[in-house]
């Protein structure tokens, strides 16, 4: 399966980053963590996630099974980290600003390093690769202290071999993204929008096709090549998005452009359902956590404030969370020894779940009250009538509550309020958790029997 890295500014106008399938001709953001470098080595897979600004010296790489995260390995002073790369068990990861690649036991601590003299920058390098035992390396320059303007990069950006700098490839453009391929060097030309495949024994250019736009990320399987194109970041345009383009492997022709929801990819690279499951659970292991977790953010993204509880539960509640808010209307008159359905509004002002469920349930009820004495008409079992479902703290719900009236004739005060069964009536706690209606009881009317005459 076919994924791909993609990070946004944060200066705005980026409609953000994060990790990508590619399910036939459309991409799936599978999250939002804008990423860089990716490397599979068909068990595991590590990603560089994107840092910038005044505050980056640091950086972040996660590493995946089939599970989800495996490790999190944190990098202190390694600033604008571009790729990673596997070398056994050691993490490669390129550290531009520091013109340098490093290579980072699992603990996090620096075993080997590669830097090149200079000025922050001065080199750009950006993407490794390994090949026959050698590491080689794209970089833009030299270009002089913080040179990254077009001027400055074109034509001095090359691939080297990087223990000793010597330059297997030059005259490139910005380039990205090394692969050794069927005897030539693939690179991503990106200053020119272009992937070249290039011959190392003379220098020549065998092959070149324009892409358009950035060219950055670069995968293949039998049949393709899949290039990463981004808009530059000098676009007006805040809906330009970024597009995997797909050629023939054998004749580089274009053959399909998948677009992609981000304006920066980085790079693309092939795992397993399985990996790409594991990339989907992400921090999501531990089946507790995971459900707690998602269980708050319902009840942040609801507005209310944090609960007594996370989880809904039938026990007593507090004396202080019998509160709650009842609207409805009841006709003035209604039929003794009648049922009458009520349309009914209840909206939960406490800090814990109102809920249905045992083993003390929630629901709606009724007194029945004579007007002059305050008796109560009926002595009896009153109707309850349960919760739709589960109602959060500041929520309301929507509901029918069955209030059968009593064959007293005359006039009533009709109480609607809730009930904690075998705990408490919420208006005896206080007179605002009800509603009262007026209510004209009629005589019944007699039913006749009328016989069917056939």
């Amino acid at each position: 399966m076919l994924i791909a890295s993609a990070f946004g500014d944060v200066a705005g106008g980026s409609n953000g980053g994060g990790i990508f399938s590619v399910d036939g001709s459309r991409a799936v953001r599978i999250d939002r963590l804008s990423s860089v470098g990716l490397a599979c080595d068909g068990l595991r897979l590590a990603r560089g996630l994107h840092c910038k600004g005044p505050d980056a010296a640091v950086a972040e790489v996660v590493i995946y099974d089939e599970r989800g995260v495996k490790r999190y390995v944190r990098l202190d002073d390694t600033e604008a980290v571009h790729d990673v790369a596997w070398d056994g068990e050691n993490i490669v990861v390129v550290s531009a600003w520091n013109n340098a690649v490093r290579w980072f036991a699992p603990s996090g601590e620096m075993v080997r390093e590669v830097r090149y003299a200079g000025p922050n920058d001065n080199w750009h390098v950006n993407c490794v690769t390994h090949r026959d035992g050698e590491w080689y390396a794209t970089m833009f320059g030299p270009v002089g202290p913080l040179g990254r303007s077009t001027a400055a990069r074109e034509g001095v950006g090359r691939i080297v071999r990087l223990t000793t700098g010597d330059e297997v490839v030059g005259g490139l453009t910005g380039p990205h993204t090394p692969r050794w391929l069927d005897g030539l060097w693939l690179v991503c030309n990106s200053g020119r929008g272009e992937l070249l495949a290039v011959d190392e024994a003379n220098g020549r250019i065998v092959r070149r096709v324009a892409c358009g736009h950035w060219t950055r990320g670069l995968a293949w399987d039998d049949e393709f090549l899949y290039v990463g194109t981004s808009h530059r970041r000098t676009t007006n345009d805040a809906f330009a998005q970024a597009e995997i383009v797909v050629l023939d492997r054998t004749t580089w022709a274009i053959v399909e452009r998948i677009c992609v929801p981000a304006q920066e990819l980085y790079d693309l690279a092939f795992v397993s359902p399985a990996l790409c499951g594991g990339l989907r659970r992400g921090f999501d292991v531990n089946p507790s956590r995971t459900a707690e977790f998602r269980q708050y953010r319902l009840i942040s993204e609801l507005g209310v404030d944090e609960p007594r509880t996370l989880w809904p539960s039938g026990d007593p509640l507090p004396w202080r969370d019998f509160r709650c808010r009842i609207a409805c209307t009841v006709p003035p008159r209604c039929a003794g020894a009648t049922v009458v359905e009520v349309p009914l509004r209840l909206t939960n002002r406490s800090k814990s779940f109102f809920t249905s469920a045992p083993p003390a349930p929630v629901s709606i009820s009724y007194k029945w009250i004579h007007p002059s004495t305050g008796a109560f008409l009926t002595t009896g079992y009153a109707y309850r009538s349960p919760l739709p479902r589960t109602v959060f703290p500041g929520e309301s719900v929507e509901m029918t509550a069955r209030v059968v009236v009593p064959a007293t004739v005359g006039r009533a005060i009709l109480r609607v309020t809730a009930i904690q069964e075998g705990v408490a009536w919420f208006d005896d706690r206080d007179a605002a958790n009800a509603i009262e209606f007026n209510v004209d009881i009629t005589p019944v009317q007699p039913t006749v029997w009328q016989p069917t005459v056939t």
